[in-house]
């Protein structure tokens, strides 16, 4: 594409954010913040501000299991509940913890197969017992559905997990913000507050860097200014991590851009086998498309509207042309 017609930003500002500088908005959670601006950004009626993470910089310090991630609850007996210590498990500590509790360790044999990656829950007492999967939590950690059923265990049987266990929790990292966006969806509730996803892919204790591997995500706003801005960072299924007052760091590039507009005031230079429109005298490039179509080659098209040019260009000669026919009625 030439270069004249790469749409540049009409100005640009960099905000730097460190969480130990934010105000939290939800107790003992800093991944839940207010950010004031000093010098607000302000964006005219013709503008709009393009926003995008620029770097991070999060310490892999929250748990794999823990009550922040409500993964940490097994119900057995209908009424009997093992609570799993807020912390990081690999798979034998995991074990190890079922092994621990009296109660539990009273009628089940718990034990992992390490060329399946399975948990099973032997039954050695006399008597059937229950483990209620539909009442707990930890479900994918110990291999089962999280809207499963509950399973009974008569004397001397052995139940396995249905799925490989699972303690890789939280796999992304979500940073949201209460500006209003246009242009970014998600799975879980259409429009998105999502400025960006970060991988995961340190283990525990490492620090969780926004790399090359991550797409860069551009969210389109339209407000008409920004000076002040709530934040969230969350896991994959919307709760907030809890880093557990550790402190870390990203930075927002801020760009303002013309805001397109698909109404062009100026002759349409479209000409079509059934419509004649005011073409420039001036010497224009022209693409050819079926049935005698031609459209001049001016970039109209939006930077980020996810359009091809022709696209949006047969898009418009299209509409023309069921104008055509009214016109013609």
């Amino acid at each position: 594409m030439d270069s004249q017609n790469i749409i540049q930003p009409k100005r640009s500002t960099i905000l730097h954010i460190r969480s130990k500088d934010a105000t939290q908005l939800t107790n003992n959670y800093n991944t839940h913040f207010d950010v004031n601006l000093t010098n607000a950004i302000n964006i005219s009626e013709t503008e709009e501000v393009h926003i995008s993470i620029m770097s991070a910089e999060i310490p892999y310090s929250f748990y794999n299991v823990s009550t922040e991630l409500e993964n940490n609850k097994l119900v057995y007996d209908d009424t009997n509940t093992l609570t799993f210590t807020s912390q990081d498990y690999d798979i034998d500590e995991l074990v190890a913890f079922f092994e621990a509790d009296t109660n539990f360790k009273a009628i089940f044999d718990t034990t992992y197969n390490t060329q399946t990656n399975k948990i099973s829950f032997k039954n050695k007492t006399g008597v059937t017992h229950k483990i209620n999967l539909s009442l707990s939590n930890v479900n994918k950690e110990i291999g089962f559905s999280e809207t499963d059923t509950d399973r009974t265990i008569t004397a001397g049987s052995t139940l396995t997990s249905d799925f490989v266990c699972n303690l890789s929790t939280v796999h992304s990292i979500f940073i949201k913000s209460s500006l209003s966006t246009a242009n970014v969806l998600s799975t879980r509730a259409g429009n998105s507050t999502t400025l960006q996803k970060i991988s995961v892919d340190v283990n525990s204790l490492g620090i969780i860097y926004m790399n090359s591997g991550d797409f860069r995500q551009v969210t389109v706003s339209q407000v008409s200014v920004i000076d002040h801005i709530s934040f969230s960072i969350t896991d994959q299924n919307n709760r907030l991590l809890q880093l557990n007052n550790v402190n870390y760091e990203f930075s927002i590039l801020f760009e303002i851009y013309p805001k397109y507009n698909q109404i062009n005031n100026n002759a349409r230079n479209i000409i079509s086998n059934r419509r004649n429109v005011n073409v420039p005298t001036q010497p224009q490039n022209i693409v050819r498309l079926p049935n005698n179509l031609v459209v001049d080659e001016v970039d109209g098209s939006h930077p980020i509207e996810g359009k091809s040019e022709i696209k949006h260009k047969s898009d418009r000669i299209i509409l023309d042309n069921l104008l055509d026919i009214v016109d013609n009625q």
